[in-house]
C-alpha cells in the first residue's frame, strides 16, 4: 500500500530533481523515492548515534534501531569515533555470563 504525499520545494532544487532524473533514466517518483530512503536511513542512524552518545540507549538498541548486529554496531561507533557506554556493571554482567 502506499500513501501519497506532497511538497513544496525551492525551484533550484526542482531543477536539481529534473536534471538528476534525466541522468539517470529514472522517472522523479522513482529518484524521490530512493533519495528519501537514503536520507532518512542516515538521518535515523544519526538520531541513533546521538541518543547512544548521551546513554539513552544502549548498544543492543542501537543495533535494534538500525537493524545491526552487535559487531556492526561496534563498527559504526568506531567510525563515529564514539567512546563506548561500557562501565563496570557492564563488564559485571559480561563475567557473570562467561
Amino acid at each position: 500500500m502506499s500513501t501519497v504525499l506532497s511538497a513544496r520545494i525551492e525551484e533550484k532544487l526542482a531543477k536539481r530533481l529534473e536534471a538528476a532524473s534525466k541522468k539517470s533514466n529514472l522517472d522523479k517518483t522513482s529518484l524521490i523515492r530512493i533519495v528519501l530512503l537514503k536520507g532518512l536511513a542516515e538521518f535515523e542512524q544519526t538520531e541513533a548515534v546521538e541518543s547512544y552518545k548521551k546513554g539513552e540507549i544502549s548498544l543492543g538498541k542501537l543495533g535494534d534501531l538500525l537493524n545491526l548486529n552487535k559487531w556492526d554496531s561496534l563498527s559504526l561507533l568506531t567510525e563515529e569515533k564514539i567512546i563506548l557506554n561500557y562501565g563496570k556493571e557492564d563488564f559485571e554482567d559480561d563475567t557473570k555470563i562467561l
